[in-house]
């Protein structure tokens, strides 16, 4: 997907002329890095920069100098290069195309924004007085298995004699007679008067040797001084998960003897184990580490098994041997409690083994899982899988960073604004839920209507003075003039603005997604309002103050060391909005939203009410900020003097534990709805569970009123407003559901008199059709119940 660059940011104000974009542009020093091809599989001109005449002028280069290459992480050095390519048609960004070895060498990702510059004086490319190769050869076809020391050696030197430049972290292969290859890693190389990152060439005198593994891999720094080489894991592309990559990065950097610490201070190796819900990173991980392993020494092995039993542990075994043999080496397991179930005891007992084989080894074993609880004991015990990251469900912040990247294309200003307000969007989100949404966005931006792209019409254009006629927009530039060429540029621009994404086409994508965090919970997000509700100003007011506040003013809460309520009870006659109460509570405030049935959960196995109860807020934190409804709490509530076996206790018990844990619950909040308060256990009315109680009742002639014109509204005739007040009066003790059910039944027989030819106003007749069918449920008896729980000194 390419854009024209003019049109990647607005003006920045009215009559300034200029945007961000045309910032960057004007800027002769920032460049784009894009992928440039090798040569040939050799490493000529592996470190050259490749730039068009017009960025060398301006930089002041010529081909042949070196230049400095500069990010936020790193600095590199190159070959300024003038490039033979066109590179690309108008691109959106300057571009400088460097090959993926000089990338690997300096750290320097594709498509990052880099600046380059002269290199200082008396920079020069330094004769290496001795370098350290590692072989790193893959395990692929077409690749030696034998080492043939002394052959392997003299290719590999006949390949650095006639480069024109080398540096530590370079990737290269060579080639036997058979067409056999080798693939080896520059570890390390000396070379008098290097100064910063480095560029060498080598010659007969410089002393080159081949690594047996047991030298620790580092940089050589101007001064000598040995420094830790690049971390495996590039954070740049990897939204959201800053900590766990820099964990996983120290336990990677520890166990390939990459960092200053030998392993052999180490009792047991510590192999990982990263888990966490669907979607939110596991397997990219370990495809990042996979991809970055090239550039660091390391060999891959992947564990993947097939067959019988005996064969699954050959697989096993050869596999292994193979990654000790290949030391330093990385083994991924991806899905490991599929490969491992737990009734696969044999299979078992040989990764175990194989995992104790590897103590004080510079082999690692990384594997992925979605759930601990899945994965056999054995293979978590001391020795085996003992450092277990958890890749959490992304918060804001870590929204935001995943989407930023997943909005690399678009300049920065605008990537950041999008990506705030989207993360602000999507609570619950996974990563990968992230990346199907803005795909579907781009999607969106792409296929929308464009009646709104600048038409170039026709008109006259001159060549050399003479007027050539009528001629479309599109002719050739020779046979327009600098206006029609212009106009034909805004009216492409406007085309490629409006394929780019914005905040609409996002809001389009999200009416179709579903958070991974609650799908097995989560149906739709409530699209109850409060003007829906007759009569509900009071409760809206009371939520205000109980979720409003702390979600809109957090800092002022804080600042007053004041604890924001975690739960309500909502309680009254069946039928008087309960329920709708909770949905609008979940719409006003924009929470995920939870609906649990206390009925559903009594009704599973023994054991799986509780589990469920544990998922169900494990679930609400993952997708904060989020409401966990619970219709007909009694059932699960009821106290606990009164009996209903054991089962409803250890519900109930698991229910009070989990609501204890909420000031750790951050930006969850429990509301429940029982027809029976008098049932409850008191030990879940106590504040820090359920801080307000509040009553829900019958609705008051005020609210009928306002009950009565939602239920009727938007009638072929409107029902006059005496016969509504009407309504109002003979309606007192009716619930608002009962309300709705006379109107519902006087519709009906309006619509049968209807078809028979009659009026198609309401009549009073019709009404009195309703009152006859629907009567009052809510006896005196019952109100009396309602009226003495509050007076007990609960109705807080």
């Amino acid at each position: 997907m390419s854009y024209n660059p003019l049109r990647m940011h607005p003006p920045d104000g009215a009559g300034s002329g200029r945007n961000s974009q045309q910032s960057f542009m004007a800027d002769p020093t920032s460049f784009i890095v894009r992928t440039l091809q090798p040569i040939t599989n050799s490493l000529e001109g592996a470190f050259r920069v490749h730039l068009t005449q017009d960025s060398l002028s301006a930089l002041g280069l010529n081909t042949g100098d070196l230049c400095l290459i500069t990010t936020d992480t790193t600095t590199g050095l190159g070959i300024a290069w003038r490039a033979t390519d066109k590179m690309g048609n108008s691109p959106k960004h300057r571009p400088a195309k460097m090959t993926e070895t000089l990338r690997g060498a300096f750290g320097i990702s594709d498509g990052a924004q880099v600046t380059i510059g002269r290199a200082k004086s008396g920079t020069k490319i330094v004769l290496a007085e001795k370098v350290v190769l590692t072989d790193v050869t893959p395990s692929d076809s077409g690749y030696a298995t034998g080492f043939e020391d002394a052959k392997w050696l003299g290719r590999a030197m006949i390949t650095l004699h006639e480069c024109e430049a080398v540096a530590v972290g370079t990737t290269f292969d060579v080639k036997s007679k058979r067409q056999l290859k080798k693939r080896f890693f520059v570890d390390h190389i000396e070379g008098a008067g290097a100064v910063g990152p480095a560029l060498f060439i080598c010659n007969d005198n410089t002393k080159i040797t081949i690594s047996d593994g047991s030298q620790a891999a580092e940089i050589v720094s101007a001064n000598g001084v040995a420094n830790p080489r690049l971390p495996i894991l590039e954070m740049s592309k990897i939204g959201g998960l800053v900590a766990q990559v820099q964990e996983l990065n120290e336990h990677l950097d520890r166990v390939l003897k990459r960092s200053r610490e030998s392993t052999s201070r180490m009792r047991k190796t510590r192999h990982v184990l990263l888990h966490g819900y669907e979607g939110t990173g596991k397997t990219l991980l370990l495809r990042r580490i996979r991809q970055s392993a090239q550039g660091s020494g390391c060999r891959v092995f992947d564990l993947k098994l097939d067959g019988t039993t005996a064969k699954m542990q050959s697989q096993i075994s050869d596999m292994f041997r193979d990654a000790r043999a290949a030391a330093p080496s990385i083994v991924l397991v991806d899905n490991l409690e599929r490969k491992f179930s737990k009734d696969q005891t044999i299979v078992i007992d040989a990764l175990a083994d194989e995992l104790d084989k590897l103590a004080g080894t510079n082999v690692i074993v990384v594997a992925a899982t979605r759930s601990i609880a899945e994965v056999h004991g054995d293979l978590m015990r001391p020795g085996q899988l003992m450092a277990q990251i958890e890749l959490p469900i992304p918060d804001t912040a870590a929204r935001k960073d995943i989407l930023v990247v997943l909005l690399s294309e678009l300049p920065a200003a605008d990537r950041n604004a999008l990506a705030d307000a989207v993360a602000q969007k999507t609570h619950g989100f996974t990563g990968c839920d992230l990346d199907m949404l803005t795909e579907n966005a781009y999607w969106h931006a792409e296929n929308r209507d464009q009646e709104d792209w600048i038409e170039v019409g026709a008109r006259a254009s001159v060549l050399n003075g003479t007027p050539t006629g009528q001629m479309d927009g599109s002719v050739h530039s020779q046979a327009t003039t600098e206006v029609e060429q212009a106009t034909q540029t805004l009216a492409n621009l406007a085309i490629d603005q409006d394929r780019l994404p914005t905040i609409d086409d996002f809001t389009q994508a999200l009416l179709k997604a579903r958070p991974s965090a609650l799908r097995e919970l989560f149906f739709e997000k409530p699209k109850t309002r409060w003007s829906d509700i007759g009569g509900s100003e009071a409760a809206k007011q009371r939520f205000d103050d109980a979720i409003g506040i702390p979600l809109n003013h957090a800092d002022i809460l804080a600042e007053h060391r004041a604890r924001p309520s975690t739960g309500a009870l909502l309680y009254g006659p069946p039928g008087c909005s309960k329920t709708m109460t909770a949905q609008a509570v979940a719409a006003t405030y924009d929470l995920n939203f939870i609906a649990v049935k206390g009925a559903e959960l009594i009704s599973m196995y023994v054991g799986e009410s509780e589990r469920a109860v544990r998922d169900i807020f494990r679930k609400a934190a993952q997708a904060a900020p989020c409401m966990i409804f619970f219709d007909e709490i009694d059932a699960i509530g009821s106290e606990r003097e009164s009996g209903g076996g054991t089962k409803g206790l250890n519900v109930l018990t698991t229910l009070l534990t989990e609501m204890d844990g909420f000031n750790a619950r951050e930006g969850v909040y429990v509301l429940a709805a029982t027809n029976k308060p008098e049932s409850l256990d008191p030990a879940l009315l106590r504040p820090g569970r359920f801080d307000s109680l509040v009553y829900v009742g019958l609705p008051t002639a005020e609210a009928r009123h306002e009950i009565l014109n939602i239920a009727l509204h938007g009638q072929p005739v409107p029902v006059a407003t005496a016969e509504i007040t009407r309504l109002v009066s003979e309606t007192e003790g009716y619930s608002g559901a009962e309300v709705v059910g006379v109107c519902q039944v006087a519709k009906m027989a309006t619509v049968k008199r209807r078809i028979r030819g009659g009026n198609v106003a309401m009549a009073s007749e019709d009404f009195e059709e309703g009152f006859r069918q629907v009567t009052k449920g809510v006896t005196v008896k019952m109100l009396a119940g309602y009226e003495a729980f509050a007076a007990r000194g609960t109705n807080r």
